[in-house]
């Protein structure tokens, strides 16, 4: 099993993570999303609890156009 203590301790980054969260209405398999929704919203899950565990402080991106979610990254980063 793959083990993110290990990862995230060797190469340690910024506190903050964004996720997308799981988007149904727009979701589509392609070979960057190898994986069936349900399988990526439980990995999405996953991570949401495995993040903070690690020290890491999680920011949710908006479902909102790209450009949107472009400005709350740079709102976020600079308050």
């Amino acid at each position: 099993m793959f083990r993110y203590d290990r990862a995230i301790s060797a190469a340690p980054a910024d506190q903050r993570v964004f996720r997308a969260p799981p988007w149904p209405e727009i979701y589509v398999q392609d070979t960057e999303r190898r994986h069936e929704l349900d399988t990526a919203t439980a990995e999405y899950l996953r991570l949401l609890e495995a993040y903070p565990s690690l020290g890491y402080d999680i920011s949710i991106l908006p479902k909102t156009e790209v450009a949107q979610r472009a400005d709350f990254i740079l709102k976020t980063l600079t308050a």
